[in-house]
């Protein structure tokens, strides 16, 4: 059987995921796109190694800064563990707010474009040109995307250029053909309940060294690797001469941003059951594993 824990940044999933892996003898598959670095822990939330090896984990800690590694990549390496442990009946739980990870893992996600060659970047070409581009051949694809998040507008317009197929059309056959049955959930906050704990756990990162975490790793690696674009991380190498103060303020801000993206994201891309509270998740969940081990027997 399999779980899906999705949901907005701060949320608890990581948590709930643990204590139903607990109760359940599950393993656990990370969905978040920064947590597979191995360098990133403090600004990524990641669970700690005493966590980490509590169940079965996968896909944390599996990479390094410096290597690339693609949504391809991932949908590989995610079907193989479910390959591995689906005729087991131990649930396999996916937990992350990397919703296009969980999509391209579970669904008939066609990865096509991550063999094409990508679009070339003029630099002179403004963010909001780019985006006008896209909507201009595919409007709906336009509106699922920030028009500040150029790297997904490129990869967008990749396609159209390189397949002669809107990304809506992909998404469609994606939402459509799900590889295989999952239960999922998602996870959310209200407003300034998410707002405290954002903040508090972006002063909490402040307080366990993130600070000196980021100054380490820029004296290794360099400022535009990948796994660096991770909020937190770039706000801080981009501003490095600001207070801690000034930097817990704009990474609280960029994180409530990221949140609602993720949550548009999860809404329009997802058939899901939203809880805002996850002990009233984790109640649904373990009923869901009841039923499914009753299924079992008859």
């Amino acid at each position: 059987m399999i779980f899906v824990i999705g949901g907005v940044t701060a949320s608890g999933k990581s948590a709930l995921a643990f204590k139903l892996a607990k109760a359940t003898n599950g393993i656990i598959i990370n969905a978040d796109a920064f947590a597979i670095y191995k360098e990133l822990n403090i600004g990524t939330a990641k669970p700690s190694e005493e966590e980490l090896n509590s169940v079965p984990t996968y896909l944390f800690n599996i990479i390094s800064l410096v290597e690339k590694y693609s949504i391809y990549n991932y949908q590989q390496d995610a079907r193989k563990i479910i390959n591995e442990y689906k005729n087991t009946n131990r649930p396999i739980i996916f937990v992350g707010g990397s919703g296009l990870y969980i999509r391209a893992a579970l669904y008939n996600y066609e990865l096509q474009s991550e063999e094409l060659p990508p679009l070339v970047d003029d630099p002179q070409v403004s963010n909001a040109s780019l985006h006008e581009r896209l909507k201009a051949l595919d409007k709906e694809a336009a509106m699922k995307i920030h028009p500040n998040n150029r790297k997904r507008v490129l990869r967008a317009l990749s396609i159209i250029e390189n397949s002669n197929v809107l990304k809506t059309e992909i998404d469609q056959k994606t939402l459509d053909t799900p590889l295989f049955p999952f239960v999922m959930i998602t996870l959310d906050a209200d407003q300034d309940e998410l707002e405290t704990r954002i903040k508090e756990r972006t002063t909490s990162m402040f307080s366990k060294g993130l600070r000196a975490e980021v100054q380490s790793l820029i004296s290794k690696y360099p400022q535009n690797a990948q796994g660096l674009q991770a909020i937190g991380y770039k706000e801080i190498i981009a501003n490095h001469t600001q207070s801690d103060e000034y930097l817990i303020d704009l990474i609280s801000l960029r994180t409530r941003q990221f949140a609602k993206r993720q949550r548009t994201f999860f809404r329009n891309q997802f058939i899901s059951t939203w809880f805002y509270n996850s002990d009233k998740a984790y109640v649904y969940l373990l009923k869901k594993y009841e039923e499914f081990k009753d299924d079992k027997k008859h």
